[in-house]
C-alpha cells in the first residue's frame, strides 16, 4: 500500500528516538514506584527533537513527491539509506545513532535491574514482596526484549555500514527478519493483558501516605520509617474502605478509582494494590457489594413500599437496570423481588 507508506515513512522518525528513554524511563519509575517526568529527563528529549526538526522540510513536501519516494524504496529497498530526506545528516547516520541509543538505553536499564536486585533479596514473601517479584520478572523479560530488539537493529547497521561499497541490494533478504522483530514488538502489550498483576506496580509507601496513615491512627509518637510495609498497606486499605462507608461515595453514579485517588492524595496504582492485592477484592466488586448493602437498608426501611426497583436502582447508584440485577444476583444469589419476599 504505497499510498499509506508515502503517509507515514518519515513522519514517525522522531518517534522511534524515543523508544529507548520511554522504556528506560518506564523502568525507572516502575523500581522506583515514581509518576511522570523529573526535570533531568528533558535531555532524553533531545535526540528526537534533533530530527523532529530536521525533517521540517520533508513534511512540507507535497503528497505526489513522498508517493514517488516510496514507490522506489518499495522497488529499491537500498534506498532506505541512500536517500537523504533529513535536513542534516543522511538516513544511515540517523538510523545508526537511533540504533545506537537503543542500545545504549538497554544497558542502562540492565543496570537499573542489577542495582536493584540486592535489595529485592531481602525482601519478606508477604503481599508486597510477592508483588515486587512478580514486577522484576516482568521487568527482566521487558529489558531482556528491548536488549534483543536493539541489538539486532544495531547489528544490521554494522552490516550494512561495512558492507563492500555499501552495497544494498541484498538487502531484500533482510525484510523478513524485520518482519519478525515487528511481530515480537506485538508480544509485549499482549503479554500486559494476559498477565495483569504486573501493571500494579513495585508498592512503596510516599510521605503523604505515611501522614495519613498516622493522622487516621494518631501515633504520632511512633516514627514513619517504624511502620512494616505490608501492614502499612494494610491500614491503608482500612482508610479507603472507612472512607467509601462513611463518605458513601458509590451512591455517585460516576463514582470511580479516581475519586479516591483524588480525595485520599494516594497514587491510583497504590489505590490498585490495596484493593487487588492487600483486600483482595477488585474495585468493581467492593463497589457493588456496597451498593447492594444500601439496596437492602432501602428495601427493609421501605414499608409503605414507595420504592420501585428502578427508584431502588438509581438511589444505589446504578445506571442500568442489567447491571443491578446482575450484582444483586452475584452477591445474595436471588434477585431483589425474591430478596424482598423473604424478608417479611
Amino acid at each position: 500500500m504505497p499510498w499509506l507508506l508515502a503517509m507515514l515513512y518519515g513522519h514517525l522518525s522522531p518517534l522511534f528516538f524515543l523508544i529507548g528513554p520511554a522504556a528506560y524511563i518506564y523502568v525507572r519509575n516502575t523500581l522506583n514506584d515514581q509518576e511522570g517526568l523529573s526535570k533531568n529527563d528533558i535531555w532524553h528529549l533531545f535526540p528526537s527533537l534533533y530530527m523532529l526538526i530536521g525533517l521540517i522540510p520533508y513534511f512540507l513536501k507535497p503528497y505526489h513527491e513522498k508517493l514517488d519516494l516510496v514507490t522506489q524504496i518499495l522497488n529499491q529497498p537500498g534506498e532506505l539509506y541512500t536517500n537523504q530526506i533529513h535536513l542534516f545528516s543522511p538516513s544511515l547516520v540517523n538510523d545508526f545513532v537511533q540504533n545506537f541509543l537503543y542500545v545504549y538505553y538497554a544497558w542502562m536499564m540492565i543496570t537499573l535491574l542489577i542495582n536493584s536486585a540486592s535489595a529485592l533479596e531481602t525482601d519478606t514473601l508477604d503481599s508486597c514482596g510477592i508483588q515486587k517479584r512478580i514486577k522484576f520478572q516482568w521487568l527482566i523479560i521487558f529489558v531482556s526484549f528491548n536488549t534483543f530488539i536493539a541489538s539486532i537493529l544495531l547489528s544490521s547497521n554494522f552490516v550494512v555500514l561495512f558492507s563492500p561499497a555499501h552495497d544494498f541490494q541484498n538487502i531484500n533478504d533482510y525484510l523478513p527478519y524485520y518482519r519478525i522483530l515487528i511481530m515480537f514488538a506485538f508480544v509485549m502489550p499482549l503479554l500486559i493483558l494476559l498477565f495483569p498483576r504486573v501493571l500494579y506496580g513495585i508498592p512503596q509507601l510516599t510521605v503523604e501516605e505515611l501522614e495519613l496513615i498516622q493522622t487516621k491512627k494518631k501515633k504520632t509518637s511512633v516514627e514513619k520509617s517504624e511502620l512494616e510495609v505490608n501492614d502499612s498497606f494494610y491500614e491503608l486499605s482500612q482508610i479507603i474502605l472507612n472512607y467509601i462507608e462513611t463518605e458513601k461515595p458509590y451512591l455517585n453514579p460516576r463514582f470511580s478509582i479516581r475519586d479516591i485517588v483524588v480525595t485520599l492524595n494516594i497514587p491510583q496504582h497504590h489505590v490498585s494494590f490495596c484493593f487487588n492485592k492487600i483486600l483482595n477484592t477488585p474495585f468493581p466488586s467492593i463497589k457493588n457489594k456496597y451498593r447492594i448493602e444500601h439496596v437492602k437498608e432501602l428495601i427493609l426501611k421501605d414499608k409503605e413500599k414507595r420504592y420501585s426497583l428502578e427508584g431502588l436502582m438509581k438511589e444505589a447508584g446504578f445506571n442500568s437496570k442489567n447491571s443491578f440485577f446482575q450484582a444483586f444476583k452475584e452477591i445474595e444469589g436471588c434477585t431483589p423481588k425474591v430478596w424482598s419476599e423473604h424478608q417479611h
